[in-house]
């Protein structure tokens, strides 16, 4: 018990250190308030606020959201995370507090493995804190389910008692008796870790494919078929288990059809999002000594290929037991190791087995692509990291509690080994967490405050309206989960009003792909006069417009709805939102109209709808905004304004090929635009044919059809004949233009 108060308050120190906990962070505003992190604060707050994730009355109107078709099947994060709830009804101290605890459950769950091993409690804990301070914790903060890894070294230990030939299920009782089921206590524990494991689609997977590793190995080498038979019975139990997961999802596609929308992976997509070996070895990115991030800083601009995967990097002391793991094969048989390692030996060679099976199943190119092709869905192998990382720092303890047993005796070893032991330790974390991932950064406070300002807003426009009324937002920014919006919005933007609202209803989101959403789409894309009628029939008596997917920034539009209700907006402290209430000119619509009248017209309005094959289209809204994408989206809905009756276009005048740069030099990029492309672009550098880095992000377009942007090349570019670059509107990623040849980088 007292190491496991050491180890907790270990974990307790460490996190302050990394996060700046004590430093003013405020856990009432959601750790992470962007792209798919938004996507989990509206899951949270649904399974909060209606007792389970999967359906939200108040989002989706006029209907609810049904999320079924959005199998993320993380079942154990909202189950704990309900537990979390009983305390707080706030969802993102709720969630706040889910993260944190990942790292304190990970690490006893460690602990726990590590001393099963055998692996005395100073080393055990050392390890313990390493693996849940590995940089993948820090960077996947979006992510709240990647962060919750805990179950990792659970299915490590079910795979190694596979692996030893463990009679978890299955055993032969006296010489000549035939196997019968005998459930022991490992198999009762086997169970409840596969259970857990199952409850994720990621690192379940991966962990069904080390159990086929770890039934073959045993298997081979036993003359009996027990340890086959009970390596099969648990790959079974967690296929099932992840099958009974998902099993709401798949009766509902049943019962409803599959939505064609939900976008689909393609086999490729295991090798766009795969491992890279150098990766688990290369420094942590933004790494705190400057010459360690100019290294991973360096690959990362020039070699292809480089994205979520750059969490895979293991820090110093994971990197050694890799590359120890992937030598072991040649050292293994050397006297001193086999005498020094003993029985430890095998354990090793079985870390070895999964590090090599590990890097060729998820590295591009490998296993994973065979995969991808009958089972698509699992895509991004570079997450298999965590496994090898795991390998990896057990092995390096095995190491550790070989030195420990070989000294224990010597005076004075103990106390020098512990506090080695704690140097390395804060050596590790130090090297494995960057300086920016403290919630005290610049972008962390940006984050806060724009959280805390719209809390403000949308309170205010909440206090202003009834219980239950609903609001439509504009513009469509492509229904969920995953949308593509106009402008400079950014992605599930518009699921924030609805995190700081309770009695309110909201239009998005809406899953692709169902009625609800293709109808959305009709209403967003018509004509003003006409979008007030749809509202009117379908009980909304609110309108929001985010400035930020206009090019006016929404006065046009605004102005457009002011002529049309003549209602005074109000707008939000930053100008991006502009909230009309259209309780009173609703009911003034609705005055000259007797309740069975309305009611007649409102189920007509419905049926006509309904009956519309358009809007019965699964792939209707994903053709519509498609289609907007490449033509560009009006300054108002259904109008043909000059800016949008032109398609947009951008032509990159220099580079246009042929031209020769120096590392080192400064150039100037140069393009002309036509028509109304927006008011940003984004500038990528190719190299054949693949982006080598992003230049700039919402760059200005420029001034009277003409842009420009002076390049500094870094000194250390890569030389070579085969560069281009692109310029891509912010606002219609299809309106876009590459050099039209390749230009060199020369040495001169």
């Amino acid at each position: 018990m007292i190491w496991c108060i050491v180890l907790l308050v270990l974990c307790s120190l460490y996190l302050n250190y990394t996060l700046g906990l004590s430093s003013g962070v405020r856990f009432d505003v959601p750790f992470t308030y962007e792209g798919d992190g938004l996507e989990y604060n509206l899951l949270t707050k649904t399974m909060i606020e209606t007792g389970w994730w999967t359906e939200n009355p108040v989002v989706g109107a006029p209907d609810k959201l049904e999320m079924y078709d959005y199998a993320i099947g993380n079942t154990l994060d909202f189950f704990v995370m309900k537990i979390i709830s009983i305390f707080t009804d706030n969802y993102a101290l709720v969630m706040n507090s889910y993260y944190i605890l990942g790292f304190f459950l990970t690490a006893l769950c460690s602990l726990y493995v590590f001393r099963q091993l055998r692996i005395t409690y100073p080393v055990a804990v050392f390890g313990s804190i390493l693996f849940p301070f590995l940089f993948y914790h820090f960077s996947r903060i979006s992510h709240f389910n990647l962060t919750a890894y805990y179950m990792i070294p659970l299915i490590v230990l079910v795979i190694l008692w596979i692996c030893n030939g463990e009679p978890l299920f299955l055993k032969r009782g006296e010489p000549g008796e035939p196997v019968h089921l005998a459930v022991t206590q490992k198999g009762v524990i086997a169970a409840i870790i596969l259970l857990i494991s199952a409850t994720h689609p990621y690192y379940g997977f991966f962990g069904l494919l080390f159990l086929v590793v770890a039934t073959l190995w045993s298997a081979s080498r036993s003359d009996t078929m027990i340890p086959l038979l009970n390596g099969i019975i648990s790959g079974m139990l967690l296929a099932v288990f992840a099958i009974l997961n998902r099993l709401p999802s798949l009766w509902y596609g049943f019962q409803h059809g599959t939505s064609l929308a939900i976008s689909s992976r393609a086999p490729f997509e295991a090798e766009e999002w795969g491992l890279k070996l150098i990766q688990l070895l290369l420094p942590a990115p933004g790494h705190r000594i400057d010459f360690l991030a100019d290294i991973a800083r360096k690959y990362t601009v020039s070699r292809p290929l480089v994205n979520e995967n750059v969490s895979a990097t293991l820090g110093i002391i994971g990197s050694i037991g890799v590359v120890i793991l992937l030598g072991w094969i040649f050292i293994r048989e050397w006297q001193p190791i086999q005498k020094k390692f003993g029985g430890r030996r095998e354990l090793m060679d079985q870390l070895s087995l999964f590090t090599i099976s590990g890097i060729l199943i998820g590295t591009i190119g490998g296993f994973s692509a065979i995969i991808a092709l009958v089972f698509p869905v699992i895509h991004s192998y570079n997450r298999i990291s965590l496994y090898i990382g795991f390998f990896s720092i057990l092995a390096m303890l095995i190491i550790l509690q070989i030195m420990y047993e070989q000294f224990r005796n010597k005076p004075y070893f103990c106390p020098v080994f512990l506090v080695l032991l704690l140097a390395v330790l804060t050596l590790g974390v130090y090297d494995q967490v960057p300086a920016w991932s403290s919630l005290t950064s610049g972008s962390d406070k940006e984050r806060e405050q724009e959280f805390l300002d719209q809390e403000i807003y949308f309170t205010h426009v909440e206090d202003t309206m009834p219980p239950g009324a609903s609001v439509f937002i504009l513009p469509d920014i492509g229904g969920f989960p995953h949308s593509s919006p106009p402008g400079t919005i950014n992605e599930l933007d518009s699921l924030k009003p609805y995190l700081h609202t309770h009695d309110l209803k909201w239009n998005y989101p809406t899953m692709k792909g169902r009625f609800w959403d293709n109808w959305q789409v009709k209403v967003a894309t018509s004509e003003p006069a006409d979008l007030l009628d749809h509202l009117f029939f379908t009980g909304f008596t609110g309108l929001l417009i985010d400035g930020y997917g206009y090019h006016d920034e929404g006065e046009a539009i605004i102005e457009i709805y002011q002529n049309l209700t003549g209602i005074e907006p109000v707008i939000s402290k930053d100008g991006r939102y502009a909230f009309f209430d259209l309780t009173g000119y609703m009911d003034e619509k609705k005055a000259g109209m007797t309740s069975p009248h309305f009611e007649e017209e409102k189920i007509a309005y419905l049926t006509t709808m309904k009956a519309n094959p358009e809007l019965n289209n699964p792939l209707f809204g994903t053709w519509v905004r498609e289609n907007l994408s490449k033509t560009g989206y009006p300054d108002s809905p259904g109008s043909s304004n000059v800016s949008s009756s032109i398609t947009p276009a951008i032509t990159v005048i220099i580079p246009n090929g042929g031209e020769i740069w120096q590392p080192g030099s400064t150039q100037t990029l140069q393009w002309n635009y036509t028509g109304n492309p927006g008011s940003r672009v984004t500038i990528d550098a190719l190299r054949s044919g693949s982006i080598l880095t992003t230049i700039a992000s919402n760059y200005p377009i420029g001034e009277e059809g003409s842009g420009a942007f002076n390049l500094t090349l870094p000194p250390y570019t890569p030389l070579g004949s085969d560069y281009r670059i692109r310029v891509t509107s912010t606002r219609y990623p299809g309106c876009t233009d590459t050099s039209d040849a390749p230009f060199a980088i020369s040495a001169g």
